[in-house]
């Protein structure tokens, strides 16, 4: 697994739990990711829309409405999402174990 990627995510949610609590202001603003941007992801791991959601634990509903931008996925979502891409047979091994 991408060790940058997980200092980053824990860094973004020691500074979302300060802002929740009062105690610090955002320190930067992070872009939601784009209907093309999640797309690229499940076409990364070359899964239909009913694939992903399955094996990812997803409702494909919600993948069809992130991908024609009719939603946008919180930022949970955005990062489950990040690290499906860093690392997509990692999630599915923590998935079934």
């Amino acid at each position: 697994m991408d060790d940058k990627l997980f200092q980053e995510l824990d860094e973004n949610l020691r500074e979302a739990v300060n802002v929740v609590k009062g105690t610090s202001a955002p320190d930067s603003v992070h872009v939601v990711l784009t209907p093309a941007e999640i797309r690229a992801i499940r076409d990364g791991v070359n899964m239909s829309q009913a694939v992903f959601a399955r094996t990812f634990q997803l409702s494909v509903e919600t993948i069809k409405g992130w991908e024609q931008g009719k939603r946008k996925p919180d930022t949970a979502a955005a990062n489950y999402l990040r690290v499906i891409k860093a690392d997509p047979d990692y999630v599915r091994r923590a998935l079934v174990a």
